[in-house]
């Protein structure tokens, strides 16, 4: 901890380790990289364990550090001693338990590329304190921990979800937060305008297209919009991409959207078919898989679906926010007015 008032690491002194933990979330959730937290052993390790479930939960990359009594006394119920291995096991997408100070050369840079390749997550590394202190010399500094490419996706599965989009009438594209980490913004608007298919989204997938787009049609599930229910239950085929059909945004799984195929992308096997069967399935990186599915799909404008939708949202009325100024949408949005295009209101 003091060889960091040398270094050129910027160090934010937290009052809580829970709220370390958040913060190295808030860091990753709105950059490229993965934010770090450090805690001391036994209660400062169990301090971060909210924070670091909810990142693994919502798939963020956070890197955390915590103290560990000195190996001797492992086992032993020594000062402040927790099996911190054995608590973050489930919590975290790969934990490490240091044993020398070498194995640190491989340790760190491993962390990152695992916590950053194919779904990202939280690495944990739980240090004792004799190898904190204990001195080694090294020739070189290791190469930092990179991101993964993921393999392509299956050229097979691809021209068969090409052909099921080409079919369907009344297709909706469901977002998650698979799409923000895969930076797939841009790919996701250029294939849905082109394609006139609309667009909701699961909480974590906000952000995917702009509020006021004319083919984002809101959020669904039990906190979304009552038409974007609607026009899911209407849709004859679902193409879902970086969402795991969780209960929040389903409901009943068995009648959530029960006469429409489903196409389902994620980078993650596990998530495929886990809770709803999907009818094509694609491995890979989101953005990766769309940009494929832009060229493969050709134009169709579609009028009949957008004239259901429509009449679907006149009667199911979104509410306007600007009419009532004492809304926190309201504020928010005039706060927006004011703030750089790239402030984070929180």
């Amino acid at each position: 901890y003091d060889a960091l008032s040398e270094s050129s690491i910027r160090h934010i002194l937290a009052r809580h380790e829970q709220g370390a933990g958040f913060i190295a979330q808030g860091m990753a959730r709105s950059s490229d990289l993965p934010g770090v937290c450090f805690a001391t052993s036994g209660p400062g390790s169990a301090n971060l364990v909210t924070a670091i479930a909810d990142a693994y939960l919502d798939s963020v990359p956070v890197i955390a550090v915590s103290g560990q009594t000195v190996l001797s006394l492992m086992g032993t119920d020594a000062f402040q001693e927790i099996d911190t291995y054995g608590i973050s096991l489930p919590i975290t997408k790969h934990n490490f338990f240091v044993r020398s100070a070498a194995d640190l050369l491989y340790v760190i840079p491993k962390a990152f590329e695992i916590a950053l390749s194919g779904r990202p997550g939280p690495v944990w590394i739980d240090i004792p304190k004799d190898v904190q202190t204990s001195v080694i010399s090294i020739d070189s500094w290791p190469e930092p921990g990179k991101k993964i490419d993921f393999e392509p996706p299956d050229d097979t599965r691809l021209l068969k979800a090409a052909e099921m989009i080409k079919k369907a009438e009344k297709p909706v594209f469901y977002a998650g937060g698979g799409l923000i980490s895969s930076g797939a913004g841009k790919s996701v608007k250029q294939f849905c305008e082109k394609n006139s298919i609309p667009v909701v989204s699961t909480l974590m997938g906000l952000g995917i297209m702009e509020a006021d787009s004319g083919d984002f049609i809101g959020m669904l599930g039990m906190h979304g919009f009552k038409a974007t229910n609607l026009i899911l239950d209407r849709a004859d085929l679902i193409i879902a991409a970086g969402v795991r059909f969780d209960d929040r945004a389903t409901g009943k799984v068995e009648a959530f959207c029960p006469d429409a195929e489903i196409i389902h992308i994620d980078i993650d096997e596990s998530e495929i078919d886990k809770i709803k069967k999907s009818n094509c399935s694609i491995q890979g990186d989101a953005k990766e898989v769309v940009e494929k599915l832009i060229s493969l799909v050709s134009e169709d404008s579609r009028k009949d679906w957008k004239t259901e939708i429509s009449e679907i949202q006149n009667n199911n009325l979104k509410p306007d926010f600007n009419k009532n100024k004492k809304r926190p949408e309201y504020f928010i949005s005039r706060v927006a007015e004011y703030a750089a295009k790239d402030s984070f209101i929180v």
